[in-house]
């Protein structure tokens, strides 16, 4: 008997943050299809944030609301499921940054409250938790895929009996952060009961970084898959697809969401969030406390495809979209392109992602063309204002240059958010006080700031020479969590990570400075929705 033909299907499992299709998955469904296979693509992230956030699921948990529970903001958030429109997905709920945390405040209430039927479960925007259990314990994974769970009411009513419509030969399940890791194991196991015929596969960023960093991909729960992928640069995905007769060869283009497969009415943001990369890798690939000189080098796609890509996005957007470029770090020469192009052509599209603190960025001119061609935030991985720490990291930037890329893309209106990175080896309240300065001087040309403790990434520089960044312990975070990507360190009798914490607390956090960029800022999005704030 003939084999039918392949079919496959790739799922971004549950949760991610629901303002925006999840890249990974949509991405390679894209480039299966572009590889001449028959592939879709299911976003059950925002389908399983949908299912359990209508008013019939949240008036069922309103029932099982333990003692003591906070029920009046409960039924604020039902009245508000009740309502026609979300306010996350109203432009006017952006124009004040109080108006905008009370509505992604209601939505965290909402979580909180479709949490209550599961004891010990705590359902966040882009977080699960649950007691007892862990997402880098490949043990608690496996456990988790044996037992019912919050997942199951949308796997079980609404999921597999698309995909049995669908009728796939394969599902592809694709795996970006640590929280997914419960619902694709849950998913794993229900389609080896339910749909034993489909072949299972495991890939995705969490993936790589997996095999990375030196994990065995052939034990438990990773057997609940019949093949696990690696994808950088898209070479096993390609192979994959070879493998499966494939007729098409590779092409270069973004990694993007196809505009006709993503449910946009459903995500929680005023426009269309589109994400997307549009080069594999980072192009710099020297940070020592960085592990993606693990991963294949710098591969941007065509400059025509992106052009295409562009107009394409224009074309089924006529009332203006926001690009989430996500990749690593985006090079001066091709913001200007898309800038160029955006600006040349009137397309109604803005965009924000990661870009290095490259010094033709401190070019008032440069800054006033990425404006004018998109450009709405920028987000800086500037980590420190310390000459000497940013030269043990190789940074290759130092803190006036830093100074001068936030000046002129302030001036040229382009939105600022910062990263800062504190805990790292050999800091101390000095250096932390010098990035203080910084903040305090600069304050007015930063829009928004995110700080971090350094979680020593397995296969960075600093971990594989942790004694030429007198780094002279390293311990795991907790001895059970076997898929950690992440250690904690000690400098000699120094706790860095332990002492910058209690630095932030004392001083930083009380900085009015500080205080006055967060503006009260409260919410689970980050950079995703404050490229539309104020």
């Amino acid at each position: 008997m003939a084999q039918p033909a392949p079919r496959l299907v790739v799922v971004s499992p549950p949760p991610t943050k629901p303002c925006e299709p999840g890249l990974s998955g949509a991405a390679a469904a894209s480039r299966l299809r572009a590889l001449g296979l028959d592939a879709h693509w299911i976003d059950a992230s925002i389908g399983w944030f949908e299912h359990s956030l209508q008013p019939q699921a949240l008036e069922r948990c309103l029932e099982h609301a333990q003692p003591g529970a906070p029920t009046a903001a409960y039924r604020d958030a039902l009245r508000v499921a009740r309502a026609p429109q979300h306010p996350l997905r109203r432009a006017a709920t952006y124009a004040d940054r109080r108006r905008y945390s009370s509505a992604a405040n209601v939505l965290i209430n909402a979580l909180r409250l479709a949490s209550e039927p599961w004891p010990g479960v705590s359902l966040r925007a882009s977080e699960l938790e649950i007691e007892g259990l862990h997402p880098a314990r490949s043990a608690d994974l496996a456990a988790f895929a044996r037992q019912p769970g919050p997942f199951d009411d949308y796997f079980l009513g609404v999921l597999l009996p698309a995909l049995e419509r669908l009728a796939p030969t394969h599902v592809g399940i694709s795996l970006t952060f640590y929280q997914q890791g419960f619902a694709a194991c849950r998913l794993a196991a229900l389609l080896a009961e339910r749909l034993p015929q489909v072949q299972r596969v495991l890939a995705g960023p969490l993936v790589d970084c997996w095999a990375a960093a030196g994990n065995d991909l052939g034990t438990a729960p990773f057997q609940l898959f019949q093949r696990v992928l690696r994808l950088p640069g898209a070479d096993d995905l390609d192979a994959f697809a070879r493998e499966l007769g494939a007729p098409a060869s590779p092409v270069s283009a973004p990694l993007a969401v196809d505009p006709a497969e993503a449910p946009w009415h459903a995500y929680l943001s005023p426009q269309p969030v589109v994400p997307a990369a549009i080069g594999r890798g980072c192009y710099w690939r020297r940070c020592t406390f960085c592990p993606d000189h693990l991963h294949p080098t710098y591969e941007p796609c065509g400059t025509d495809a992106l052009e295409g890509w562009l107009h394409t996005l224009a074309a089924r957007f006529p009332r203006g979209a926001m690009l989430h470029l996500t990749d690593s770090a985006l090079t001066p020469k091709h913001l200007l392109h898309i800038a160029r192009i955006i600006e040349r052509d009137a397309l109604p599209l803005r965009w924000h992602g990661f870009v290095r603190m490259e010094r033709a960025f401190a070019e008032p001119e440069v800054a006033r063309q990425l404006a004018a061609g998109g450009a709405t935030l920028l987000q800086w991985g500037m980590e420190s204002a310390s000459p000497a720490l940013l030269e043990r990291m190789d940074k290759g930037v130092g803190p006036e240059q830093a100074r001068a890329v936030l000046r002129a893309c302030s001036a040229a209106g382009i939105k600022n958010h910062v990263y800062l990175l504190f805990g790292q080896p050999g800091e101390t309240d000095t250096e932390r006080d010098a990035t203080l300065a910084f903040v305090t001087a600069e304050g007015e040309h930063i829009h928004d700031l995110n700080n971090a403790l350094l979680n020593l990434p397995r296969g960075s520089l600093m971990h594989r020479n942790a004694g030429d960044y007198s780094i002279t312990e390293i311990s795991p975070f907790s001895a059970d969590t076997d898929l950690s990507l992440y250690d904690d360190f000690r400098c000699g009798a120094s706790h860095p990570r332990l002492e910058a914490r209690r630095w932030l607390g004392r001083r930083f956090f009380k900085s009015d400075v500080a205080r006055a960029i967060q503006g009260g800022l409260k919410g689970p999005f980050g950079a995703n929705h404050s490229c539309f704030l104020p």
